[in-house]
């Protein structure tokens, strides 16, 4: 069975915690023992020895080991410096004769002996008494405690060192639970949504989880990095999306364009020559010239066709590379307004021109720009169903640009936060294909321009510039 990071690292940490525990505890333990026989042995021994020497005490009397060993809760005795022989004690005459056997048998006081089968830790004093007229005497003074009470005592410090390891450990653990839930529970909502998007073939998270914003910060910088991945992802995804729709629209206008151009062209060439014979006969018809202009618009949406079946991708042919050459724009805006004066009229939209007398040539593709203010002028005049003004501005921009504009008196753009009107099916045209802006800005970056557009309640202004052709005669 795998164990999750969170129950490792609290194991983990548990593991550590009492390792570090049981050390500490059983070198603890060793040197609390050390100090505890210290203190109720030796310096007990050494303080009864001292203060009996002070006071002066007949150190050669039994009755005085006696309540000193009531005092102390210990057996008590005293031999000379020179000799081993038991002057005094506390202990019964039987146990004195064993103690006296041990301490002749010993080279030095011992530190623990067996006395009627009780076992008893030895501490000793040396005992100086001088009295006046009289040599100084020094006894040697033994504190016997018994070896049971001494462990009692090292078995309660035991306790209470094995409980605060007890206690650390239990803080570990919660301390632990913390911060491993600190470090997986951003992990788990990661692995979240990286299940989802494995479960959904794709599709990015509900925006009900976020990446994590609290936790170390190598996991919230690894959160922020996901979620740039994840947009990216989506911009690719729709991209992709955005990809196969044309290159499938592509082939289908490339076969449209085929099957319709050429009837197109003979119906033109055939109202053509009708035109010339009866311009020779005097009875020339409006109504063929007519045809032809409408024709020529129906060829200009054929080539729009035509420029999105090769920019398709695989199903598409490669783009015909531009005729780039002086453009006078103005021209151009008012061949095609002359194109669509008749629904200009029937819409009741007036044109306006302000064109900047000294605005130069553009650098351009004529047929290719023709198109980009066919299509703005139409979309102007969708925008204006009720009648309005269409103002066609040409001016010279900075740094040797040519801007035009079609301002129109609409109700404005209104598109999704985030959306691009110049983004392919992208549209606020009911029946629109959101294709039109698309092929205007390809067609304009083609020639080197760029596009764009402002608009309020008021209307919308489009716009695109090109650089400026160079002087005749100029370097």
């Amino acid at each position: 069975m795998q164990l999750s990071v969170r129950s490792r690292m609290i194991l983990a940490m548990n593991a550590l915690v009492a390792a570090v525990g049981i050390a500490v505890g059983y070198a603890g333990i060793r040197v609390a023992g050390g100090q505890i026989e210290r203190k109720l042995v030796g310096e007990s021994a050494r303080s009864a020895a001292d203060l009996i020497g002070r006071k002066r005490w007949p150190l050669d009397s039994d009755d005085l080991m006696t309540q000193v060993a009531q005092v102390l809760g210990a057996e008590t005795a005293a031999t000379s410096l020179e000799s081993t022989s038991v002057l005094s004690s506390s202990l019964p005459p039987e146990q004195r004769g064993e103690l006296s056997a041990l301490l002749a048998a010993a080279s030095a006081p011992p530190r623990g002996v067996t006395l009627g089968g009780r076992r008893y830790r030895v501490g000793t004093g040396v005992v100086r008494r001088v009295s006046p007229g009289s040599p100084p005497q020094q006894r040697r003074f033994y504190l016997l405690v018994p070896e049971q009470r001494v462990l009692e005592a090292e078995r309660q410090v035991a306790g209470r060192i094995a409980l605060f390891t007890l206690v650390a450990v239990v803080v570990a653990t919660a301390a632990g639970a913390w911060l491993s839930t600190s470090i997986t529970r951003p992990i788990r909502r990661l692995a979240d949504r990286m299940d989802h998007l494995a479960q959904d073939g794709g599709e990015s998270p509900p925006a009900g989880a976020p990446s994590p914003a609290r936790g170390p910060a190598e996991l919230v910088s690894l959160g922020r990095s996901f979620d740039g991945l994840l947009g990216r992802l989506a911009t690719a995804r729709e991209q992709l999306g955005r990809s196969a729709r044309l290159a499938t629209l592509g082939t289908l206008a490339g076969s449209v364009v085929h099957e319709l151009r050429n009837p197109l062209s003979g119906i033109k060439m055939n109202a053509r020559v009708l035109a010339d014979e009866l311009g020779r006969t005097g009875a020339a018809d409006k109504s063929l010239a007519l045809i032809v202009r409408e024709i020529d618009r129906m060829d200009i949406y054929l080539q729009e066709l035509l420029d999105l079946a090769s920019s398709a991708g695989p199903a598409g042919r490669p783009a015909e590379a531009p005729q780039v050459g002086p453009a006078r724009l103005d021209e151009l805006a008012d061949s095609v307004a002359a194109l669509l004066a008749g629904r200009c009229g029937h819409a009741g939209v007036t044109v306006e021109r302000d064109y900047a007398a000294g605005a130069p040539p553009a650098l351009a593709d004529p047929q290719r720009i023709r198109q980009v203010l066919l299509n703005l002028m139409l979309n102007a005049l969708d925008a204006m169903p009720h009648g309005g003004r269409l103002v066609l501005r040409v001016r010279p921009s900075g740094q040797g640009a040519v801007r035009f504009e079609a301002a129109d008196t609409g109700q404005g753009v209104r598109v999704p936060a985030g959306a691009d009107v110049f983004e392919p099916f992208v549209t606020t045209k009911p029946q629109g294909t959101g294709l039109g802006l698309y092929l205007c800005r390809q067609a304009v970056e083609t020639c080197g321009g760029r596009v764009g557009y402002t608009t309020s309640e008021a209307g919308s202004t489009f716009w695109f510039e090109l650089s400026a052709a160079p002087a005749a005669g100029g370097g």
